[in-house]
């Protein structure tokens, strides 16, 4: 399932529009630190990434991160790709079911460059770790359901795309800052890692985010 949503998402993206790397990208922001703030959904991944279909789940459940990056390979295979690892911290607010509590994240991303409708667009999806505190409520609600089970290490996914604030606001925005979308998902697609529990099922949040380059 995770290949699938690597080779689709990055098919799709090849196929429908054009390529684009800045001349400057080769050689400025190592690092980059986000912040970003989402709810909860209880649609899957699939379904949000392909057509968007991410209501807010009933019990209003949250969260608030930050992210640093550091870039480890530029124009991977002479394609506009690069490769980063990145390290998450996570504020989950539980309104009320349980006690807020804290995730953890590291994972490597891949960021694809392309342009659609005359901008310049990053697209980009990361996989990895997460180990939560205690098990997001409405995540532990799913996973329970279908397994009767329930991990606080998880395996992780983080899929979105963002765009330069110069780019959408020319004489305005910076070319260090940008701002974007990226789903959240702890995800039990390997149920028969011990590691992970056996958990089957998982966690969304969609979040909204602005990303520093430097």
């Amino acid at each position: 399932m995770v290949k699938v949503i690597y080779i689709s998402f990055f098919l799709l993206m090849s196929g429908l529009f054009g390529q684009y790397r800045s001349p400057s990208d080769s050689h400025q922001h190592q690092w980059a630190l986000r912040i970003y703030k989402g709810y909860a959904t209880y649609r899957p991944l699939m379904a949000i990434i392909t057509y968007g279909d991410m209501p807010r789940e009933r019990h209003d459940t949250g969260i608030r991160g930050i992210d640093l990056s550091r870039t480890m390979i530029r124009n991977w295979r002479g394609l506009p790709l690069d490769w980063s690892l990145r390290a998450g911290f996570i504020h989950h607010n539980e309104m009320g079911y349980q006690p807020d509590h804290n995730q953890y994240t590291l994972f490597f991303q891949g960021h694809y460059y392309r342009r659609v409708l005359g901008f310049p667009v990053t697209f980009f999806i990361g996989e990895g770790l997460s180990y939560s505190e205690l098990v997001p409520y409405v995540e532990g609600r799913e996973t329970y359901r279908l397994s009767n089970r329930r991990s606080n290490l998880m395996n992780y996914l983080n899929v979105g795309f963002e765009l330069k604030t110069s780019h959408l606001f020319p004489g305005l925005g910076y070319d260090f800052v940008s701002v974007g979308f990226a789903v959240s998902h702890r995800s039990g697609i390997y149920e028969q890692v011990k590691l992970f529990n056996n958990t089957k099922g998982g966690g969304n949040f969609v979040t909204l985010f602005t990303e520093y380059k430097f």
